[in-house]
Formats: C-alpha cells, structure tokens, sequence
C-alpha cells in the first residue's frame, strides 16, 4: 500500500509537466549569422519562452547563401518553418512562402509606423505585410578627424550644418595638401555604396513607372565620380585594381570613407594611430543614405503561425529590438531606438541613424525592387569602372541598364 501511494505522489508531481510538454508547441526558426547577434537572440529567445507558456523556439543555423533555396525546399517538401531570419533580397526571393502579418497582428498599420518609413519597401511587398525588421544598416561617412583637423577643416557635427558636394570636394583637395593623407576618399564599391551619391543627386535605378536610372540627376551623379577619380582624389586602384578600400583607410592615408555602420567595430578595434569619427553625408538635391538589414518572417502551413507572428511581434518591439541592437552593435529600424547605448560609439550610431532618418524613398524601392539586382548588377558595376577608366560615357551606361531593367515591368 505505502508502494502504491508513492507511485501515486510521484505520478501527481510529474503529471503536470508531462501535459505542458504535450501542448508545447515548437516553433523553428531559420537562422543565419553575421557575428555576435545570434547569443543575443539566444537570450531573448530563452526570455520569451520563460513568459510564454506552451512556446518553445528550434533556433535552426542556415548559411546565409542558402537560405532562399533552403526555405523554398522546405516549403515543397510540406515540413517549412515558422519563421526565418530574411534580408530585402530573401524576402523578396521567398515572398509567397510567408503569412501576411496582417492577418495575424492587430491594427498592423500603426506597427509599421513604428519603424523608419525608408525601410519599408524592404518588407511590404505589393501591399502584403511579409515580415517586421529587426535591425538595419546604413552607408555613411567615415572621416580621419586628425587629417582633418591638421588641415583646418571643421568637419560638420550636426545635421543642420553639413557639406553640400562642392563643399566636400573642396575640403578633400585642402585636407590632401596639408592633412597628411595621399588621397581624399575611397568608396567600397561602384553599386551599393555608390547609390548614395545616387539618391544624393536626385537619382534612382527604377521607379513604380519603370526603368529610371536615364536621367541628367543620375549623369550628373556618375560624372562627379569620374571627376573624383581623375582628379587622384579617389585612387583607381580601389575600383581598376585589388586595393582593399579599408585596409587603404586604416592606414591613414586616406581622409574619408563611404562605407557603413557595419565598419565601426572594425575600426574601434584597429585604428590605432589617428582619431576617426562619424560625420553626415553630404548634401546635392537630397540627404540620403542606403539602408539594409534583417527581418524575421513567419511562414505559411505550419499550424503555428499565430503563436510565430507573436513572437516577431514581440522581438521587433521597442524593449526586446533595444536589447538586441545594444548587444550586437546594430542600428535599430524602429524611430523610438534611434540612440541607444553601445558599448562605444553611441555618437557614430546616433549618425547613422539620423541619415536613415533623412533617407530617400527610391534607395529602399530600387534595392528591395524583385529582381533588379540581379538583372542590372553586372552592367551597372562593370560599367562605373568603365567609365571610370575612360572606355564609356554616362550617358551609354544609363542607357543600358535601363534597357536591362525594362522586363521587370513586363
């Protein structure tokens, strides 16, 4: 009897967790990582699982290359997942694979104001809602403050005083004369990077119209860059040659940097025989960076789209974003963590944030456009450098990727 009762007791206490472990519902996620981000989504995982009774979230690693293959392959094979880490190009790729959040997060109009309007087309496809975003990048300028301190030149500290083009160009001459450095500033590359001297000018690649990179604001924007190259300014090896445009920087020969925010570790980490800093692009008809980022995404016939929507809900939110941003040095897409508290650099984040904040509308539009990377990458690379090196005008180069863009509107 005293047996029986005590196999009693034990079932009593057991029971109990033997039944939440049935009704738990596991939630996958694809995942794929660009450095520490993934310990922080760890932690808020654990965090959302220890306030979310009958939750549990499968953090699945996917490498980055993989990705749209490995979804579209799931989602064939009748096993997808519930959410998966997207970029712009992977939402677009995979867009018929996820819910639309709008029929699973409320008043979803007023969560979408919650984040930088110049992101949206990245995620909002054609009206579909296909996932929330969880961190963004921005291209920007990085300055050696000491070249240009020796020079005399007062590089802008606030965004109602900044270079216009001339006034930058002008500065980059001087600082080169008496700053020290051997050149003005380097550009990572001829499409991405460059684009914000693009939306700068008044520019764009496509517009809801068509094919729009044909025009006197894109000339004008392609033919400062070769003035820029000609003048020694920007070294052609960067572009015409295999010169690694931060080691050249790192250095300290070169006074400026078009790069991004993802750039500010590497930097705080081995630059170590100048001061560098964070400054405002400069300014021609607009002000404009070029965002990218991550998104979380919630696939379709998993049987937990709901409780999976809840949780990008949660993750994307002002207190769970601020966590992970903080921790993985990311900028944030929402307007309300604008400035956050890094382990350094609050100041250099703080740039780029309010340079997404005064982006254009056409650089999320033509990068987050299906399909037009791949149609128009080539040309549009291979021709800068053309241009560059004198064997094509502007005006051809326009022309062509226009040409090569038009059946995206077929």
């Amino acid at each position: 009897m005293k047996k029986l009762l005590a196999i009693l007791i034990v079932m009593l206490f057991i029971l109990p967790a033997g039944v939440l472990a049935e009704d738990t519902k596991t939630l996958d996620m694809f995942w794929f990582t660009d450095g520490v981000e993934t310990e922080s989504m760890k932690g808020l995982i654990a965090e959302y699982e220890s306030i979310t009774p009958g939750v549990k979230i499968n953090l699945i690693e996917v490498p980055f290359e993989d990705m749209s293959k490995k979804i579209m392959m799931s989602v064939s094979g009748g096993e997808p997942p519930a959410l998966v880490r997207t970029t712009e190009g992977i939402t677009s790729n995979c867009a018929d694979a996820y819910v639309d959040l709008r029929d699973y997060i409320p008043d979803i109009d007023s969560v979408l104001a919650e984040f930088l309007p110049s992101i949206q087309s990245y995620f909002v496809q054609n009206g579909k809602v296909c996932a929330l975003p969880t961190d963004v990048t921005a291209n920007g300028l990085i300055v050696n403050l000491t070249a240009f301190e020796k020079a005399g030149i007062q590089v802008p500290t606030s965004p109602d005083n900044i270079w216009t083009w001339d006034e930058f160009v002008e500065d980059l001459r001087i600082v080169m004369e008496k700053g020290g450095v051997q050149y003005g500033l380097v550009i990572d590359n001829p499409t991405h990077r460059w684009s914000t001297m693009l939306y700068e000018f008044g520019g764009r690649l496509v517009s809801p119209e068509g094919p729009a990179f044909n025009s006197p604001e894109s000339i004008a924007a392609i033919n400062l860059t070769k003035q820029l190259f000609d003048e020694g300014i920007i070294p052609k090896s960067t572009w015409l040659g295999g010169e690694d445009p931060n080691n050249l920087f790192r250095s300290g020969t070169v006074a400026a940097h078009m790069s991004g925010n993802w750039m500010l570790t590497n930097y705080n980490e081995n630059i170590k025989d100048f001061e560098w800093g964070v400054t405002y692009m400069p300014i021609q008809k607009n002000r404009s960076s070029v965002p990218g980022g991550k998104q979380m995404a919630v696939c379709a016939g998993t049987g937990v789209e709901q409780e999976a929507a809840d949780f990008v809900r949660w993750v994307t939110g002002t207190e769970a974003n601020r966590k992970y941003c903080e921790e993985s040095l990311f900028i944030s897409p929402r307007l309300d963590n604008a400035e956050l508290n890094y382990p350094f650099g609050s100041e250099f984040f703080a740039v780029f944030a309010n340079e997404l904040a005064n982006t254009v509308d056409a650089a999320a539009f033509d990068w987050g456009f299906p399909g037009l990377a791949a149609a128009i990458g080539v040309e549009l690379t291979n021709g800068m450098y053309e241009v560059v090196a004198g064997d094509r005008t502007a005006e051809d180069l326009v022309e062509a990727v226009d040409e090569l863009s038009a059946p995206l509107f077929n």
